[in-house]
């Protein structure tokens, strides 16, 4: 009983206290979504032995498909995920102007193809030249690595989006995108609204209106400020909500927050931002990189994410990503330079073998 207990310990509750104390301190973390994943894998193991002690057919009946759906993700996976994006880029194209960031599916598309292809031919031809299969044998597990990253970071991503907010809010920051000349696109307007769908929720649980910044500075292509333009589209559509402050003068997410902190210190506040209660409003895709932005300059914030349209997901998904793992690069590099030795370091152990025996 004392080890059955142990391993409970162990295995589940230390994990699950290790994911409770990362969602409220560390939510834009990927150790949060690593965490998450592997207490639904524990949880979906113990429930299929207890359900065995039951019914053993009906443990066999849930257990034998999930495995099989298992596998079949572990083998086939990447040639589905291949497919979605060939034909996401298809529908893509067909509402949104050709550009290097909407090529992003049809470029992954095609890398991944290209690999998937290559390892193929190195391991029927070149498995047993060393000069090949090692180098090769590097590549394979570095877009492993990346893989497990875009993973994890999807996962993180989607429990940053559930995440209740809970208590009074001070400032619900709307973050700016690009404007149709000097109107807010259908998609600004989403963030707009997802920011006031919280601004009310707030009024009538807590009897409490936050103050609602609204931040994005003037593109070279655009006619006003994009703080200007959510202005007036606030005006036309909340005209009860007054407490408003524009920050007009940001070119990206991290100026989005640093500039707003200015705008609120210049209208009256004392605290310092980080003692504050933030809430970003912007899209579903967007919400993780902000929140991470936020953490890195000391800002613990939590975020509404509006709904995105599904075809434009990907893309925007995928440029979060590669936005992410810039954001974060000091990390990847020395992972990668840890996976170089190990795969060269295993290389040199087995040459060395050889030669002994």
């Amino acid at each position: 009983m004392s080890s059955y207990l142990f391993l409970n310990v162990f295995l589940l509750i230390i994990p699950l206290l290790l994911f409770m104390w990362s969602v409220i301190k560390r939510p834009t973390s990927l150790f949060t979504g690593a965490l998450f994943c592997y207490i639904l894998g524990v949880l979906a193991f113990v429930g299929i032995i207890q359900l065995e002690k039951i019914s053993s057919t009906l443990a066999y009946i849930i257990a034998v498909p999930l495995a099989i759906l298992l596998v079949l993700l572990a083998i086939f996976g990447v040639y589905a995920m291949i497919i979605a994006l060939f034909w996401n880029e298809r529908v893509l194209l067909k509402y949104e102007k050709k550009s290097f960031a909407n090529y992003l599916p049809l470029i992954l598309a095609t890398g991944l193809l290209i690999l998937s292809i290559t390892e193929i031919i190195q391991n029927y031809y070149f498995n047993d030249i060393a000069w090949i299969a090692t180098p090769f044998s590097f590549v394979l597990t570095i877009a492993s690595y990346f893989i497990a990253v875009f993973f994890f970071f999807g996962i993180t991503a989607f429990l940053y989006n559930i995440l209740p907010i809970r208590g009074k809010v001070d400032y619900i920051i709307i973050l700016g995108a690009g404007l149709n000349k000097d109107k807010v696109t259908p998609l600004l307007a989403s963030r707009i609204d997802a920011g006031v769908k919280l601004y009310y929720a707030q009024y009538k649980k807590h009897q409490h209106k936050p103050t609602i910044i609204l931040s994005g500075g003037q593109g070279h292509d655009e006619a006003v400020s994009e703080a200007f333009a959510m202005s007036e589209y606030m005006k036309e559509k909340y005209p009860d909500i007054t407490n408003l402050l524009l920050e007009d003068q940001s070119t990206n997410t991290e100026e989005n927050l640093r500039f707003s902190e200015q705008v609120a210190k210049k209208n009256g506040e004392t605290r310092p931002f980080n003692k504050c209660r933030l809430v970003l409003a912007t899209n579903n895709y967007h919400l993780l990189r902000a929140g991470k932005l936020a953490k890195l300059q000391g800002l613990n914030v939590q975020g509404v994410g509006a709904k995105t349209r599904l075809f434009y997901l990907p893309t925007a998904f995928i440029r979060e990503y590669i936005g992410y793992l810039v954001l974060t690069k000091k990390k990847h590099i020395i992972i990668i330079l840890l996976i170089f030795v190990a795969t060269v370091g295993a290389e040199l152990v087995e040459w060395l073998l050889g030669k002994i025996v």
